[in-house]
């Protein structure tokens, strides 16, 4: 029963990221113009289950094997207690189902992490015999890697910015103009939706792996088509305030703003370091808009989309922590 439940929850969990995140592959893009709704949503779908399938297992495994520490016989705590792998999952998602309700763009990454750690400190008031140690140095790389993230993304959307329209100037033929830059925001949302399955998918689902262990390709390709159900129901809401909310943008705007937060990404992912996705696009829109005047960019949207993603840590951490205690180990 509680293996279905898992299940259950981290299809919702997927489901959320993508109602939520999608937006952060192709807000700018469909906010800028450059693509159809129906068309963006297909590339997202694709590329985000190529993304996960290739390269999750790097986010998954620090999820799941790299921030509780197992115990001294080797056991994974979440194969050892399921109902704290299920009580994660649940804070994350409940999470995570809030912000896209009201329209805000989300981490699943902080989600998770913060509700992994909340699930861990609860084992170790619940089992103080035990000692679950918590990974710190791991712990701190991640939160070390969520500060960088926006301002490498902002700081790369405005290099690119610049790069990508003294390229453009040297074109003269209006056609062939938009042609390119029409080319050049379909690739940057492909490798975008490719950097969203690689990070997120294997993010939200690393208690998942954790819990059932098995092939994390396998798990990756559940998570994505979760994903995928999630993007062609709800994402709309999350779109347009990425896409239109943050900053007044335009085609070149959006390619900057997506390659340089999809680069930024997918370097840590590199590494293993689950970063915000979220953080990065809402970086990337304000570094490219910034290039066109500080007026460019809402400063009061901005404001509470970085104040949600602030909070996030400390609140999903401390829902899961309850949420273990309440369904008990």
């Amino acid at each position: 029963m509680i293996e279905i439940m898992v299940l259950v929850v981290a299809f919702f969990l997927a489901w959320n990221v993508g109602a939520n995140n999608t937006a952060n592959c192709i807000g700018v893009s469909v906010g800028g113009g450059v693509l159809g709704y129906r068309r963006a949503i297909l590339i997202v779908i694709v590329f985000v289950i190529v993304g996960a399938v290739l390269e999750g297992w790097r986010n998954m495994r620090t999820v799941g094997e790299g921030i509780i520490l197992p115990t001294s016989s080797g056991v994974n705590p979440f194969f050892l207690f399921p109902r704290a792998a299920l009580a994660s999952l649940i804070a994350a998602a409940a999470w995570m189902f809030a912000t896209t309700f009201f329209g805000f763009p989300m981490s699943v990454s902080l989600s998770m992490v913060s509700a992994v750690v909340g699930a861990g400190l609860a084992l170790n008031f619940i089992h103080p015999d035990l000692i679950f140690g918590l990974h710190s140095s791991r712990i701190w790389a991640i939160i070390i890697s969520w500060a960088l993230n926006p301002v490498f993304s902002a700081l790369l959307s405005f290099f690119i910015y610049q790069i990508v329209t003294a390229s453009l100037r040297r074109i003269k033929n209006l056609l062939l103009f938009n042609s390119v830059l029409k080319a050049l925001v379909l690739v940057a949302s492909a490798y975008s939706a490719y950097v969203l399955g690689a990070n997120d998918v294997g993010a939200s689902l690393g208690v998942v792996y954790a819990f059932f262990g098995g092939s994390p390709q396998l798990i990756a390709l559940f998570g994505s088509l979760a994903l995928a159900v999630g993007t062609l129901t709800f994402s709309r809401r999350v779109m347009t305030t990425v896409g239109s909310g943050i900053a007044k943008i335009g085609p070149t705007t959006a390619l900057a703003a997506q390659l340089g937060a999809a680069l930024t990404v997918w370097s840590f992912v590199q590494f293993g370091m689950p970063v915000s996705t979220s953080e990065a696009i809402v970086g990337g829109v304000a570094g490219a808009g910034l290039f066109k005047g500080t007026t460019a960019v809402s400063r009061q949207r901005l404001g509470k989309i970085v104040l949600t993603l602030v909070i996030t840590p400390a609140a999903v951490g401390l829902l899961s922590f309850v949420v273990v205690l309440v369904l008990g180990i």
